[in-house]
């Protein structure tokens, strides 16, 4: 009886473990653009890290608000190379969602995005990480719709506000253009003006992410490290395959996926995106306005965050100044990812 008692005590002990485990988990909640063929392929490689680390989130859903584009047929074939692996290497023992737990986390159309993110966002004290990958349109609207729920959630935000100069010949000809470069949106800049300028959510903790991560991009090591993820199961040969039609895109792109490292960082605090993380590192420019509101890290490059037209002769400065604190931590992040799935493929 007593051999009884202490075994009933010992997995009773477990569950309480796996139980506090997965609640220490940081919740996410993703909008993205992702496509087929009609436009960048690195919100599917950026899907596919995600999954990778399906151990260490708490997805609560994914809207893919390019519906018109196959944005859901896209997660659908993510999901799909996830499946394949779930099964033939044992993920269920290594901590990962079932495949039909992941399959139920895209959202159909807009009405069930609103729902599902309203739901996930109505959680109090235990925050919500809102990763938008694309525009922050629907975003936007959801939030407007809700607006209570800002004080729950946490956002993150990638490449929405000024565009480089050098890259106004690739803005797309049905876009508005403006005559200062310094005024003009990023790729990814829809919605954000009017979600910055509504006071309701000065208070909101925001990252915005606007240069550094075009650390992700430079030199030769994301093509080495396409490579090396590529021989990674399904999902590993699902990363080739995305970037298939797109030749400039043979290497470890996802543009999108540092708003994941600064949730997955292991050894960095999530309430302060002023230290350095695997995301690059961040300052707090207007900390009585929006003493939330977190931007690129301009180091000793002048710059005016309230007015970029002012200092934008530095602009390049301050993004190579931007994007070096991501490249300092990429070596590392690269390391343990590759950590990381050799156990998982074991």
């Amino acid at each position: 009886m007593k051999k009884l008692n202490l075994l009933l005590t010992f997995l009773i002990l477990i569950a309480v473990s796996l139980n506090l485990k997965s609640e220490n988990r940081p919740r996410v909640f993703v909008f993205t653009d992702i496509n087929i063929d009609s436009g960048d392929p690195d919100d599917r490689q950026s899907l596919i890290h995600l999954l990778w680390y399906a151990d260490e989130l708490r997805i609560e859903g994914i809207v893919p608000d390019r519906w018109n584009a196959s944005g859901l047929e896209a997660c659908k074939l993510a999901a799909d190379a996830y499946s394949k692996d779930y099964y033939q290497h044992n993920f269920k023992e290594k901590g990962y969602p079932e495949p039909d737990t992941v399959k139920t986390l895209f959202a159909s159309n807009r009405e069930d995005a609103f729902k599902r993110f309203h739901e996930a966002a109505s959680v109090d004290n235990d925050p919500l990480y809102v990763l938008v990958w694309g525009s922050m349109s629907l975003f936007g609207e959801a939030l407007r719709n809700k607006p209570e729920i800002s004080e729950n959630i946490r956002v993150i935000t990638i490449g929405t506000d000024l565009m480089m100069e050098d890259y106004r010949q690739h803005i797309p000809t049905s876009w508005e253009t403006t005559e200062n470069p310094c005024e003009q949106y990023n790729w990814n800049g829809h919605g954000r003006n009017e979600i910055f300028n509504d006071q309701r959510f000065k208070n909101m903790w925001w990252l915005e992410i606007n240069w550094t991560y075009e650390g992700m991009f430079s030199g030769n090591e994301p093509s080495e490290m396409f490579h090396k993820l590529s021989v990674y199961g399904a999902l590993g040969n699902h990363m080739k395959e995305v970037v298939k039609n797109e030749a400039w895109a043979q290497y470890f792109r996802v543009g999108d996926t540092p708003s994941v490292f600064y949730v997955i960082d292991p050894d960095h605090n999530l309430d302060d995106p002023t230290e350095s993380s695997w995301a690059g590192k961040f300052i707090k420019p207007f900390p009585n306005e929006r003493p939330q509101y977190y931007a690129d890290y301009n180091g000793p490059v002048e710059w005016n965050y309230a007015n970029p037209c002012e200092t934008w002769q530095n602009h390049v400065a301050f993004r190579d100044h931007a994007k070096s604190t991501l490249e300092a931590r990429r070596p590392e992040m690269y390391h343990k990812l590759l950590k990381k799935l050799d156990k998982m493929y074991n």
